[in-house]
């Protein structure tokens, strides 16, 4: 018989001024709204992110914690993990899918590594990216951009129009590159970043919003050693691990339980080729539809919580 994860308290973590009583996990549900909501108080909180100060997963941050807390910044998405992990930070935001970008897929085999985390929440944030650069330097002057490979994909269109001879250095983060520009004193360098970044970092947008597609967004999982929420929810989210054979059955059983997929990244097992862990995430569903899949698969699931979407 399968392991299962023992069943958190049926708490919402969220209150709404009407219950999502008649919803399964999601159903019809609306993203919500940060004035609509009522959030929990998480004045106490400390929550690691991918830094340095500016970027887009510490504006995360602010949408999912109401701006309440204490948001230390780590060098790098491990990191911030690690720092869950060794109780240095009650919660992690991380980014998990571009729409330009797709998958983060790095990131993605963090949450598939570490067993002991659980998503109690995920933030869709629409981004906008833009070139930034030291005071008075002019787009002729620019012979290297840094960013983040999500913030370098997503401007990689404008770059070949604009500048096709610049020199592309992928870093850590794109307010990394920002902090890099600002640090240089170096006007033939530039950064892909957010406009955030141009204020904390001292930097002049010289472009705006550069990013090949107007509905740019990323979504980013907030993370916790917390046991995975149960209570109805918007989403549900699992991994299931196995042969890619094993797959279709599995979808299909998700079919009959009228499970909607939202999002399916797929990787590898590392034991035998075909053999991959999926990371699901679904919305009209119920932890007990979960428990009717996980008695029925052929493969190994593992669950993640039931969260709603900021």
């Amino acid at each position: 018989m399968k392991n299962r994860p023992l069943i958190a308290p049926n708490i919402m973590i969220i209150t709404l001024g009407l219950m999502l009583s008649a919803a399964g996990c999601g159903k019809a549900a609306p993203t919500i709204e940060a004035e609509s909501r009522v959030v929990q108080d998480y004045s106490e909180a400390t929550v690691s992110f991918l830094g340095p100060e500016g970027t887009y997963t510490q504006e995360a941050c602010g949408v999912f914690f109401n701006k309440q807390g204490s948001y230390e910044p780590y060098e790098t998405v491990s990191d911030a993990v690690d720092a869950l992990e060794s109780g240095a930070s009650e919660y992690a935001v991380i980014p998990q899918e571009n729409t330009i970008g797709g998958a983060v897929t790095d990131y993605v085999d963090i949450v598939i590594a570490h067993d002991s985390l659980s998503v109690v929440g995920e933030v869709e944030l629409p981004i906008n990216q833009n070139l930034l650069v030291l005071p008075g330097a002019k787009l002729e002057d620019i012979q290297t951009v840094f960013s983040h490979k999500q913030g370098i994909a997503q401007g990689k269109e404008w770059i070949e129009k604009n500048i096709p001879d610049a020199e592309v250095i992928e870093v850590s983060s794109t307010a990394e590159g920002a902090k890099m520009v600002s640090e240089s004193d170096d006007k033939t360098v530039a950064a892909i970043a957010s406009a955030a970044c141009a204020d904390v970092y001292h930097l002049e947008l010289l472009a705006s919003a550069i990013q090949e597609n107007g509905n740019n967004k990323t979504r980013f999982y907030v993370l916790s050693k917390d046991l995975p929420l149960t209570a109805k929810a918007q989403r549900l989210a699992f991994i299931a691990s196995g042969s890619a054979k094993d797959l279709a059955p599995l979808m299909k059983s998700m079919e009959n339980l009228n499970m909607t997929l939202i999002t399916v990244h797929d990787r590898p097992l590392k034991t035998e080729l075909g053999e991959y862990s999926y990371i699901m995430e679904c919305t009209d569903c119920s932890y007990e539809d979960y428990l009717k899949l996980e008695d029925n698969s052929a493969m190994e699931l593992r669950f993640l919580g039931c969260f709603n979407v900021f």
